[in-house]
């Protein structure tokens, strides 16, 4: 365990936060948890437990990726920020850095080798892409993961952030069938006055535990379970996120 001196000095490297239980990233795409949530916690545990490395894409400052490697894993961290990377290497305690790797790389453009990883997570990433890009990502993670192995994805639903404002008009284009129910064209007019919307996708593409189903079922995946999970802070109500936990036969 690390002691609270290592925990602090830790903690030290990462950006302040003007909102408690959330880290923002360098690059203005969004926001890191502190607390892994069910599935992110179950991917840290299960990592630690089979042979070959895992993969954590979209890893921000390493909140899953530091609890895999404390529980013995092997993981490959990978961000579209390279800075994020290397803040998340000084916070990895020195017995542990031996199992670490780092690469940079934006879904859905990342490549890795076939059939090499044993669980694969990609917490609050997918929503930051269009139906198209969703797709490809998980067709290319079903590809990476080994036989029996496991993905986990945790997204961002329609009942959370500036869009949540949309919630109705979600439920609503669910009920009559739409592909992509969540999806908001105009992300950038949502933000408060004093974000720079130069700096923030266009678009936000929030999803449900039916949605992403359907995604790993038709990349070939198998579901274990599939739900919506609370979010972080002290506001969460319940379905701030949605989750699965899959694997490939």
């Amino acid at each position: 365990m690390l002691s609270l001196l290592q925990m602090a000095d830790s903690d030290s490297l990462l950006p302040k936060s003007s909102v408690p239980g959330l880290i923002p990233t360098l690059n203005y795409t969004g926001w890191m948890t502190e607390k892994l949530d069910r599935y992110s916690a179950d991917f840290a545990q299960y990592a630690g437990t089979v042979n070959n490395s895992v993969l954590d894409i979209g890893c921000a400052y390493g909140v899953a990726t530091l609890v895999a490697l404390k529980n013995g894993a092997r993981v490959l961290a990978s961000d579209m920020e390279p800075a994020h990377l290397e803040i998340l290497t000084k916070r990895v305690p020195k017995r542990d850095r031996e199992r670490l790797r780092t690469q940079t790389s934006t879904l859905p453009n990342s490549d890795f080798p076939t059939a090499d990883f044993d669980a694969i997570l990609a917490a609050r990433v997918l929503h930051f892409l269009n139906g198209d890009d969703i797709r490809l990502s998980v067709s290319k993670m079903f590809n990476w993961l080994r036989p029996k192995g496991r993905l986990y994805l945790v997204t961002d639903s329609p009942y959370i952030g500036p869009w949540a404002c949309h919630a109705q008009r979600y439920e609503e284009r669910k009920n009559s069938g739409h592909e992509w129910p969540g999806f908001v064209e105009d992300y950038r007019s949502l933000l408060p006055a004093s974000s720079n919307p130069n700096k923030q996708k266009e678009f936000i593409n929030p999803l449900d535990p039916d949605i992403l189903t359907r995604e790993c079922i038709n990349a070939g995946f198998k579901v274990i379970s599939a739900e919506f999970l609370p979010g972080s802070t002290k506001h969460a109500k319940g379905k701030e996120h949605a989750g699965i936990i899959a694997f490939k036969p």
